[in-house]
């Protein structure tokens, strides 16, 4: 258990500090985010706004399975994931259903609570990425074409009792930052920028 905190804490604080090291260069953002809140850099120079919780795609409540990967590193977890109009929470969970970190926003205000983690993890970091797999694809589309990023959304047939897969895509440019499967029963998320990826399995 103590290896998997360790890993748990140097994904999320190394996916953090490299995310928040670009460029202090603005890029025009869409909305007018709460003073409270920092801007996420999608890429050096792209600053990107969490969106509102009214902006959630369907509403969320359930037990998930993460698989985690940054750099070398892997991690797995329970995690419990709820999302609505009016928050959005990610409780990490351990072997006994103890949390280890918690992570809760409703649009004024986001905070990581851990005693186990470093001060150092920025939770609109890993709020933006919950809310590039679950948020409205006509929001983020709006929010990233205004930062100079494209989203695009493409729909292909599933290859299980699954159904049909979402696939939602960032670039920057022609190049593909991001990239996100989205099925009923699993979401894949990939960084490629940042060099890291999650797959959370569960009902969606």
């Amino acid at each position: 258990m103590n290896k998997l905190l360790f890993l748990l804490a140097s994904l999320f604080c190394a996916s953090s500090l490299m995310l928040s090291c670009g460029s202090a260069k603005q890029a025009t953002a869409s909305s007018q985010p709460s003073a409270k809140l920092n801007p996420v850099y999608v890429t050096n120079k792209a600053r990107f706004y969490l969106l509102p919780t009214s902006a959630v795609e369907k509403n969320s409540d359930a037990l998930q399975h993460i698989t985690a990967r940054f750099g070398a590193k892997e991690f797995e977890s329970d995690v419990l994931l709820i999302a609505d109009s009016e928050k959005l929470s990610l409780t990490i969970l351990n072997d006994f259903g103890a949390t280890m970190g918690e992570l809760n926003y409703n649009n004024d205000l986001v905070v990581f609570n851990s005693e186990l983690f470093p001060a150092a993890i920025k939770a609109e970091y890993i709020a933006a990425d919950v809310q590039f797999c679950l948020y409205r694809a006509d929001q983020l589309q709006a929010a990233l074409e205004a930062i100079g990023l494209q989203f695009v959304v493409a729909i292909a047939d599933g290859e299980d009792a699954s159904g049909s897969k979402e696939i939602r895509s960032i670039f920057d440019g022609k190049k593909e930052i991001v990239h996100i499967e989205k099925t009923n029963e699993q979401i894949t998320y990939t960084n490629f920028l940042r060099d890291y990826s999650y797959t959370l399995q569960g009902a969606f």
